[in-house]
């Protein structure tokens, strides 16, 4: 009983290490991703795993793998577009969404910024949430429960991620982590597939953020 409870008590840090410390470490160039990337291998090796175990595998970067990423990702803009957004603004007074401001009508800094969401956004937080995360709660802390409860919890860290964003964001991150991780979840733990619909998200919002045309919300 005490090994599963420090085992428990591990699972628990780790998760809350990699929530925490890209906030209140926060080291220049994003090379916190660095940090993180070597704790979840250093975890996994120890456990005898590799990332293989939780979808990064070569055989999952295929066509089809892109094409569902791209039509899911699609999918996720129009309804951030079409709906969340409209809906949020004549709910409530949503202030301006100013984080990413800095990249309008600036081509390089747009370029340099979808660099960084494909590294950190669609590849380094899929690895982190639905490849770590939510295995974690899956298949170790919540294993009583169902895979629908890992989900749910794992979209709610995510959400809770990007506090750095207001309210409406972090409401936002929610959706789209519950997205994802059934996205993950649905085509047997292929962590490609949900790295390039979120990749691909953030580069549509981006472009349309750089254009003026995504409105107040990320």
């Amino acid at each position: 009983m005490e090994n599963k409870g420090l085992r428990i008590i591990k699972d628990i840090g780790v998760i809350a290490f990699l929530l925490l410390f890209p906030h209140f470490i926060p080291l220049p160039f994003y090379s916190y991703a660095i940090v993180g990337f070597v704790v979840i291998w250093f975890i996994l090796r120890k456990e005898g795993n590799t990332f293989r175990d939780i979808g990064l595998s070569k055989k999952g970067i295929t066509l089809r793998a892109f094409v569902i990423g791209l039509v899911s990702a699609l999918v996720w803009v129009g309804f951030m577009q079409l709906l969340y957004i409209p809906v949020i603004k004549s709910l409530f007074t949503v202030p301006d969404y100013t984080e990413y401001n800095f990249i309008r009508g600036d081509i390089s800094k747009l370029i340099m910024t979808i660099i960084a969401a494909w590294l950190i956004g669609g590849f380094y937080e899929e690895v982190v949430f639905r490849g770590y995360i939510q295995n974690t709660l899956e298949k170790k802390l919540l294993k009583s429960s169902t895979a629908l409860m890992s989900i749910i919890i794992t979209s709610v860290l995510f959400g809770f991620y990007h506090w750095q964003q207001d309210v409406f964001g972090v409401i936002a991150a929610i959706l789209g982590g519950f997205f994802w991780s059934n996205l993950y979840k649905k085509f047997n733990n292929n962590l490609w597939i949900s790295i390039f619909s979120h990749a691909i998200f953030d580069t549509i919002t981006l472009v349309l953020i750089y254009t003026g045309k995504f409105g107040n919300l990320y």
